[in-house]
């Protein structure tokens, strides 16, 4: 009996971190400009890449529907997200009202000892950028504006928050213009404000941080790419046997 749930629970972590797996894979790959929005994410290629069933490519694809950056069309065909310039409109605009929420919550709560945290996950960032490693700036910034969202001690909001920057960033990674350069300097402003608890200043620098962000995109912008040319490495000779 023991030993029956002992391999029930270890099928069940297998086929978690099997999904998961998939997720970082496809999330990365979209955030990093590798996938274009309306590209077929099939599970038969999927699942031969990663070496794993239909069935849990298929839990992974709709977990990341639910993040929104993937859509599931008729007949359980997923692709990447398309976001029209309207749906990011609506996406920006419900993030300023959250991300202000956000600040103000974590001015009455951020330590130094936090803040400088965030300070040297800025500066890693810059050099991200300045090395010219776009794809690792992109994450950076994404992870400085959840690490603010875990600071504001809120879970409802840390929970909308995260779902919005994934979905700001998706349309960042797709349609930002090439040119353009990338405003460190708002990060370090926005953490000076919020250690001089300066929660008007913070709240209006967080919004200027995001209209310009949303200004700089181009939903012209997005390269195109295949699904081979992104995940077959991992189908390497020896893969374990595929996970059911």
């Amino acid at each position: 009996m023991l030993d029956r749930m002992a391999e029930r629970r270890r099928k069940a972590a297998a086929k978690a971190g099997a999904e998961a797996r998939i997720c970082d894979a496809v999330r990365t790959a979209i955030l990093e400009r590798r996938l274009a929005p309306g590209t077929k994410l099939q599970e038969i290629p999927l699942g031969g890449f990663f070496g794993v069933s239909r069935t849990i490519v298929r839990q992974a694809l709709r977990t990341l529907a639910r993040e929104g950056i993937v859509a599931l069309r008729d007949r359980r065909v997923a692709v990447v997200a398309r976001p029209s310039a309207a749906e990011v409109a609506h996406v920006f605009a419900a993030r300023r009202a959250i991300e202000a929420a956000v600040v103000e919550h974590a001015i009455a709560r951020a330590t130094r000892a936090e803040l400088t945290d965030l300070r040297r996950l800025v500066r890693d960032e810059e050099a991200a950028y300045r090395g010219g490693d776009r794809a690792a700036g992109l994450r950076l910034s994404l992870a400085f504006h959840r690490r603010l969202g875990a600071l504001c001690g809120n879970p409802v909001l840390e929970r909308y928050l995260t779902e919005l920057v994934l979905q700001t960033s998706l349309a960042v990674a797709l349609y930002e213009r090439p040119d353009r350069v990338h405003a460190h300097a708002d990060h370090l402003a926005l953490l000076d404000a919020i250690g001089r608890r300066d929660a008007k200043r913070a709240v209006r620098l967080m919004a200027d941080h995001l209209a310009a962000l949303e200004r700089d995109l181009d939903a012209g912008a997005a390269a195109a790419t295949t699904l081979a040319a992104i995940f077959a490495p991992v189908a390497a000779p020896g893969r374990p046997l595929p996970v059911r």
